[in-house]
């Protein structure tokens, strides 16, 4: 018999650290800038404006879980393409799965 997980079970939750919006915009501005190489990027800085591509998307993605220990999909990253638009949205998934 298969154990059944809770919806709240299937994503991990995001590290303590960056329960405010301003550590995770931070931290997702260094993951910006460590994936597109060394440029000013700032927290509007749009990840396909400044060079960004499908594959940086990839990098991305595995840097955010690997960081943050949140799951975003590849859609997520191409719908909220700057750091402070995908603190906002993290913020907001969390706070709903929390309910």
């Amino acid at each position: 018999m298969v154990a059944q997980r809770r919806p709240s079970e299937e994503l991990p939750k995001m590290k303590a650290e960056y329960g405010n919006e301003a550590d995770r915009t931070a931290a997702l501005i260094e993951i910006w800038r460590e994936v597109l190489g060394p440029q000013h990027l700032d927290e509007d800085s749009d990840l396909f404006e400044a060079g960004g591509a499908s594959m940086h998307v990839l990098e991305i993605v595995g840097r955010v879980s690997e960081v943050m220990d949140v799951n975003v999909r590849l859609r997520q990253i191409f719908e909220y393409s700057t750091p402070k638009s995908l603190s906002v949205f993290l913020g907001a998934s969390q706070l709903q799965s929390e309910r």
